[in-house]
């Protein structure tokens, strides 16, 4: 199991009605437990749609509504504004409307009790034009006791300055633009394995604390095939110490999927790749116990937990599941 985590054409659209199928924790409520504030700036109203709650290490979409034409919406969320395309769209109510979504983090570490989403119509505009709070609660999050290679305990000296490279690719990835909206959700199931350890899991090593699991463990033996979990750029493929084998995918407006401890990637850097595509083959490579893909995702900078925003099982890609070893 995994133990280390650091322009297209075309806009594309993301289908939150398939979202309302994605069973467990939030992802399924976003919409039955969403509320909606409305200002009306010179133009037209503007609606701004997201959950009443969200647990720290989700991630949640937000939306912009508006009758009169928009071509970009602004989000402020946690100090930072993120700016996205809008899109027209047919309105069962109102007839002709523009949307824009946004998928945002509500991080592990973040202390504060609610926080205050904000959104505007434009990509300058200096303030929200409607804003609402979002609550956060905890989920429980449980210890897990590993034995590894002592090296990934405590690395050999001559490793930093690799280890060090590894987090800057990493970062350099992550930091890579792409302002085309590529993902929908919910997301394809890269593998067809059940989950082995959960996001936010407290990890400790050959006895000694080493942090939370920043990803998803999903059970495929040896040399099955992963596929992406949605369209997108090929970020990053490298060997990484701990992550091993490595592929990242930019989905567009600051979304980024990791796929870790490959036997072997089978796509390059810079590739366009389609939701469902093979893009390498789960191994055992890196830090590990035994073969397993480790899922990671990144929204805004923030890793998130996939499991919410996944297909169910049986909606995966077809493929050979595998028993992870202890």
């Amino acid at each position: 199991m995994n133990t280390h985590h650091q322009g297209l054409p075309g806009q594309r659209r993301l289908r939150l009605a398939r979202g309302l199928a994605v069973p467990g924790f939030i992802l399924g409520l976003v919409l039955l437990l969403s509320w909606s504030a409305t200002a009306v700036p010179a133009g037209g109203a503007v609606h701004l749609t997201a959950p009443e709650s969200v647990a720290r290490g989700d991630a949640f979409v937000a939306r912009l509504s508006s009758d009169a034409p928009v071509d970009t919406a602004s989000f402020f969320w946690r100090g930072k504004r993120h700016v996205v395309a809008a899109r027209e769209v047919e309105d069962a109510s109102q007839g002709r409307a523009w949307q824009a979504e946004i998928l945002l983090p509500a991080p592990l570490e973040e202390k504060a009790t609610s926080l205050s989403l904000g959104v505007c119509a434009g990509k300058k505009c200096a303030k929200p034009e409607t804003s609402r709070e979002v609550r956060l609660f905890d989920r429980k999050r449980p210890v897990q006791r590993l034995t590894v290679d002592r090296k990934y305990v405590t690395p050999p000296p001559e490793q930093a300055a690799r280890i060090k490279r590894d987090r800057q690719k990493v970062a350099a990835a992550l930091a890579q633009p792409l302002d085309e909206q590529l993902w929908a959700l919910p997301l394809d199931r890269p593998v067809p394995g059940s989950v082995s350890s959960l996001f936010g899991l407290k990890r400790v090593f050959n006895g000694q604390p080493r942090g939370m699991h920043r990803g998803l463990d999903l059970r495929g033996a040896e040399g099955s095939p992963i596929r992406a979990c949605a369209d997108g750029v090929v970020a990053l493929v490298d060997n990484l110490y701990f992550s091993g084998n490595a592929v990242y995918i930019n989905h567009g407006n600051g979304v980024f999927s990791s796929y870790l401890h490959m036997s072997k990637p089978l796509v390059q850097p810079g590739e366009r790749v389609e939701r469902g595509q093979v893009i390498g083959l789960v191994g055992a490579t890196g830090r590990v116990t035994g073969p397993h893909l480790h899922l990671g995702l990144v929204v805004q900078g923030e890793s998130v937990d996939p499991q919410p925003l996944l297909a169910p099982a049986e909606q995966g890609k077809q493929g050979a599941a595998g028993g992870e070893k202890k």
